[in-house]
């Protein structure tokens, strides 16, 4: 085959360009530090830094969600430990107060105290994170409760100003999502329904009480606290219903929960109009209250610390991967710089050789042949 001019010089341009092309890559990849800097340079190598990058964003999502989710739990145990301490606190005015060697003055000192306090727990109600209401269900943007008072300004009662149910998830993983709330109703309202487990039986008890328990509530043996009172109610204690030790394990029982019926605002106010009453007695009914309204904070405090941990081992997991991806990332993308550079050193001789031989090749022009 007849080799021409053009031939030759068409062949020369699209080495030349070639190797040039090479030099380029080369360039690119020292200067960008990635050999993956078009689709074209490995499409496989690319597919699978798509795929990691993606991951990558997921996993910084879900870590957002972690940060505001502790964010929302942190304040809400904080809050809650503050309720803790001023029940602690308002316990013991109230032992004070049943107490026979203080006189009216002194009580009336620690009913305004005790005021004080109504005045903080409804304050720590209506805490806020980032501008959300961290009590009220969804309603994020309304305080969960509000004060009547009288017309010296005191709290005669708190009520919940809405539906205030409802929780706020937040997103940790592919399909795992966690409530970062804590609803009103947990810790501030009355208990919808107290059930009560009638089956644990004290040693006393005959076995015919144990039946007669079993027969009067099922074999279960579970009762809410309402169904209790209301049988203890229409029940004479001398009747053939029941003899006289289950009637007074069962009163026991109505009494022991009976104090869970009640929330921390309406357990400060009596406490607080009994002090005021000067009524010992009745402050010392109140004693019972306040134990289990500390016990229902504790109680809280507890699911929500389960919830933070774990938060925080979710997110510690969540950084482990992360870092095992970007380092699979950086294997896949990194570009080897010592090769690249003897790859571009040789590249550019050849460019150069390639370029010394063509005009050599190509230095006839048209007027050598005139």
């Amino acid at each position: 085959m007849r080799v021409t001019t053009q031939m030759a010089a068409s062949n020369l341009v699209s080495n030349l360009n070639r190797s040039y092309q090479r030099v380029v890559r080369f360039q690119n990849e020292l200067a960008s530090g990635s050999r993956l800097n078009r689709l074209s340079d490995d499409p496989a190598a690319v597919q699978r830094s798509l795929a990691l990058r993606s991951e990558l964003r997921h996993i910084e999502q879900f870590d957002r969600n972690i940060q505001d989710g502790i964010g929302w739990l942190g304040l809400a145990e904080k809050a809650l430990s503050d309720l803790e301490t001023l029940f602690m606190e308002a316990r013991g005015l109230a032992i004070q107060g049943a107490s026979s060697t203080y006189n009216a003055a002194q009580r009336q000192a620690m009913a305004n105290q005790v005021d004080q306090s109504l005045e903080h727990a409804l304050a720590l109600s209506e805490s806020r994170h980032l501008g959300s209401h961290i009590f009220s269900g969804t309603r994020t943007t309304a305080p969960p409760y509000v004060a009547r008072r009288d017309a010296d300004g005191s709290i005669i009662g708190v009520e919940a100003s809405g539906d205030i149910q409802g929780d706020i998830n937040r997103e940790i993983g592919a399909g795992i999502v966690v409530p970062v709330n804590v609803p009103g109703p947990e810790v501030f309202s009355n208990p919808p329904a107290i059930t009560i487990p009638l089956g644990r039986v004290p040693d006393h008890l005959a076995p015919t009480d144990v039946e007669k328990l079993r027969e009067l509530f099922g074999d279960d043996a579970r009762i809410t606290l309402d169904e209790l009172t209301n049988f203890l109610d229409a029940t004479a204690p001398d009747t053939d219903e029941m003899s006289p030790e289950l009637g007074t394990h069962l009163r026991e029982m109505r009494d022991r929960y009976a104090v869970r019926q009640t929330n921390p605002f309406a357990a400060l106010i009596e406490l607080r109009d009994a002090l005021r009453q000067n009524d010992t007695d009745a402050v010392r009914g109140t004693l019972g209250q306040l134990a289990s309204m500390r016990d229902r904070f504790s109680a809280v405090r507890g699911s929500v610390g389960s919830r933070v941990h774990r938060l925080e081992s979710t997110r510690g997991m969540l950084d482990r991967v992360a870092g095992e991806m970007k380092s699979i990332l950086a294997d896949n993308e990194a570009v080897d710089i010592a090769a690249t550079v003897v790859n571009l050193s040789q590249e550019q001789d050849i460019l150069q050789a390639a370029l010394a031989s063509s005009s050599a090749l190509m230095s006839r022009t048209l007027m050598d042949y005139l």
